[in-house]
C-alpha cells in the first residue's frame, strides 16, 4: 500500500497536509477501506500504508479525476521491458486507487505468469474473438482493485482466427472492450513483439500507445519502424491515439545510453515520457520471486512511480 510520503510527493503536499486530508477522506471511504475493519490512528498510516480506496477518495476530494484510458504497450523488438512496464504501471496505478485491468495478448503469457495465474485451461482473447465467451467470462481477479484477462498458447492462432473471420477484425479488441471498459480507470494491454493483426486491433482500441525503448541500436531501429507503422494505422483508420516513448534500461555510465536518448529527444521530443527507467537487476528478481518492486527500496521503484503518475495525469 501507499505511504503518506508517496501521496505527498504525488500531490506536492507536505506529509502533515496529507494526513489532515486523509482524515476527511476516510469519513467518505468508511471503515471498510481498512483490512482490520477500523480506521487507523494517525501514526498507523505511516507504518501500515494507505488502502487504495482511501487513496482514491483522497484524489477525488482534491478534484483529480481518474481517466477511463486504454494503454497498449508495444514494441517491434523484444527484450525492452515491455511486460515489466505493463506490470509495474498497473500495480502502482492500483495502489493510487485506480481500478486496473491487465490484458495479456502475448502468447508467451509472461504477464499472466507474473501475476500468479496459471492459464492453460482458462479462456483467453482468442475465445473472445471466436465468440465462445464474453469478456466478463475471461476476467481473473488479482486483488480488490485489479483484474486480468490472461493469455496462453491458444492465443498463438489469434491472428489466423481474426483473418479468417467474417467479422471486422479491426475491432477485435475495441469491440469487446466496450462491454467492460467503463468498469476500469486504466486498461493496460501487453502485446507480443511483432507487427501483427491483433496488435493493429490493440492499437485501434488504444487511447495511448506506449513504446518502451532500450538504449541500443537495434531498439532504436525498431522504434523508428514501429512508429511508421503506427502512423500508417492512424491514417488508415482515422484514429487520434497518442504515441508515447518510454526510455527503459537506461544506464548513465554508458555512452550509448546518452547518445540514443539524445536522438530520441531530438527526433521525437513531443512523444517522450518525462520519466525514464534505469537499468536494474532488482526488477527481474522481484518478478521471479513473486514480489513487486514497490516492496523494495530500489531506485527503479521511483522511476515507475513517476511514469505511472504521468500516465494517470497526476501532474
Amino acid at each position: 500500500m501507499l505511504r503518506i510520503s508517496d501521496l505527498a510527493a504525488a500531490t506536492k503536499q507536505t506529509p502533515a497536509q496529507v494526513k489532515k486530508a486523509l482524515k476527511k477522506a476516510s469519513n467518505f471511504a468508511g471503515a471498510s477501506a481498512f483490512d482490520e475493519g477500523a480506521k487507523p490512528a494517525d501514526g498507523d498510516w505511516d507504518r501500515e500504508g494507505i488502502p487504495a480506496i482511501l487513496a482514491k477518495q483522497y484524489f477525488l476530494e482534491r478534484g483529480t479525476k481518474f481517466p477511463h484510458r486504454v494503454v497498449s504497450v508495444q514494441m517491434l523488438k523484444g527484450g525492452v521491458a515491455k511486460t515489466t512496464t505493463v506490470l509495474n504501471l498497473g500495480l502502482r496505478a492500483a495502489m493510487y486507487g485506480a481500478r486496473v485491468l491487465f490484458i495479456d495478448l502475448d502468447q508467451q503469457a509472461n504477464l499472466t505468469f507474473a501475476l500468479g495465474v496459471e492459464s492453460e485451461t482458462l479462456p483467453v482473447w482468442v475465445d473472445i474473438a471466436d465468440k465462445k465467451v464474453t469478456p466478463f467470462q475471461t476476467l481473473q481477479k488479482i486483488d480488490a482493485g485489479t483484474d486480468l484477462i490472461p493469455s496462453n498458447l491458444n492465443n498463438s492462432v489469434l491472428d489466423r482466427v481474426l483473418m479468417n473471420s467474417n467479422r471486422n477484425w479491426a475491432h477485435a479488441v475495441s469491440g469487446p472492450l466496450l462491454q467492460i471498459r467503463e468498469n476500469y480507470d486504466l486498461i493496460l494491454i501487453d502485446t507480443a513483439p511483432a507487427l501483427s493483426t491483433i496488435n493493429t486491433a490493440a492499437t485501434i482500441a488504444s487511447d495511448v500507445v506506449l513504446l518502451p525503448t532500450n538504449p541500443d541500436r537495434f531498439s532504436w531501429l525498431g522504434l523508428k519502424k514501429h512508429r511508421l507503422e503506427l502512423e500508417d494505422i492512424k491514417k488508415d483508420f482515422s484514429l487520434h491515439f497518442r504515441t508515447k516513448i518510454l526510455f527503459t534500461r537506461f544506464d548513465g555510465r554508458e555512452k550509448s545510453s546518452h547518445e540514443i536518448l539524445q536522438n530520441c529527444i531530438q527526433d521525437y521530443a513531443d512523444e517522450m515520457m518525462q520519466g525514464y527507467i534505469r537499468t536494474s537487476s532488482e526488477v527481474k528478481n522481484a518478478i521471479d520471486s513473486g514480489r513487486n518492486i514497490f516492496q523494495s527500496r530500489n531506485p527503479v521503484r521511483e522511476d515507475y512511480d513517476l511514469v505511472t503518475r504521468e500516465i494517470l495525469e497526476f501532474f
